[in-house]
């Protein structure tokens, strides 16, 4: 229970449906926000209330250093390089649905429920992820490297729920969530006003040149890991926008150009790594696919070829804009999501 309105939710269903349940709280982060406020603290006295309200248990479990050395070093390493990582997907698969699944299953329990919005459905002899009812809120994209082992043991309420109805059965049973906003940021570090300048405090800032498509120098910045691809740069006495087109991390600068949709913005083909799929290995290669390059984004037909190991090429039907290096691309097949891997290189159109 994270002390939102979903897992809050998530509670009281699996409550109402019989199962017996206990809550239990992740402390993942131990450093305040810029207000000097320990979110956390208040994230759990939420948990308390919400549990009290249901007379079921809960307890805190502190994962602080499993997430700084399995998922915050490797996010600072990836950005440090110039790449702009998904802490998301590997907080799920090395805390959530890793440290914790192990610890909760181990002395407690027979299954572990969170408030995602994305459905476990068997197919035959298969437990595979399926994308939540609602696809505005759907977060399969964040679970596509949680294997079939551990989704055979998850439990998802919400997934044939949209956010309206989860809100109006928070207020109907007038839990003490029931009105609290949406956490957003990275995961479990939260919201912060300039992402950059957090990033700034854990590593060295080694500074460089933005220059235009022509190689002329517009502006300075503090760090490859200050900009992403497709972001607007606010570059200083500019009269037009300017947005970064790439990233020449041997040189240490960043690139941009005019137009939010500039040529070089697209992509019609990409190079994955580390490809996990979650049932085992990848569906023939006669089945139509679709992958979809960040949360949120439609996910656009394309053919995928094995190339050696884990890593794959993508090339789809209609160019996609501001492909990232270091996020993830996951493989759907209508709703069912296949898995996905790490964006390395990336075709210009």
């Amino acid at each position: 229970m994270s002390g939102g309105v979903d897992s809050s939710v998530t509670a009281y269903l699996l409550k109402k449906q019989g199962y017996d349940v206990d809550g239990v709280y992740m402390r993942n982060w131990d450093t305040s926000d810029e207000r000097g406020v320990c979110t956390s603290e208040e994230d759990w006295k939420d948990v308390q209330r919400v549990c009290e309200q249901l007379s079921i248990p809960c307890r805190r479990v502190d994962f602080t250093k499993e997430y700084w050395t399995e998922v915050f070093e490797r996010v600072l390493s990836d950005y440090a390089k110039g790449v702009t990582p998904n802490p998301d997907i590997l907080c799920n698969r090395e805390i959530k649905f890793g440290a914790l699944m192990d610890r909760a299953l181990e002395g407690y329990g027979k299954w572990l429920a969170t408030g995602h919005y994305a459905r476990v459905v068997q197919v035959d002899s298969q437990t595979r992820l399926f994308r939540g009812i609602d696809r505005n809120k759907d977060q399969s994209y964040y679970l596509a490297n949680v294997g079939e082992s551990k989704l055979k043991q998850a439990l998802f309420p919400l997934g044939e729920l949209t956010k309206p109805q989860v809100r109006e059965i928070a207020v109907e049973a007038n839990l003490a969530t029931k009105h609290k906003a949406e956490s957003m940021g990275i995961c479990f570090v939260g919201k912060r006003k300039k992402f950059s300048d957090f990033l700034a405090e854990y590593i060295p800032q080694n500074p460089g040149e933005i220059v235009d498509v022509d190689g002329r120098l517009v502006g300075t910045h503090q760090g490859l890991f200050s900009l992403t691809i497709g972001q607007c740069a606010k570059i200083a006495g500019r009269g037009e926008r300017m947005f970064v087109l790439d990233k020449d991390i041997q040189r240490n600068q960043i690139i941009v150009g005019p137009g939010r949709d500039h040529p070089k913005l697209y992509s019609n083909a990409l190079i994955a790594r580390d490809l996990f799929w979650i049932n085992g290995e990848m569906p023939g290669d006669k089945l139509p696919v679709e992958a979809q390059i960040r949360y949120r984004t439609d996910p656009e037909r394309c053919k995928i070829v094995k190339i050696q190991g884990d890593q794959y090429q993508f090339t789809f039907e209609n160019s996609q804009r501001g492909v990232v290096p270091g996020q993830y691309v996951v493989v759907y097949q209508g709703d069912w999501c296949l898995g996905g891997g790490v964006i390395d290189q990336v075709f210009s159109s």
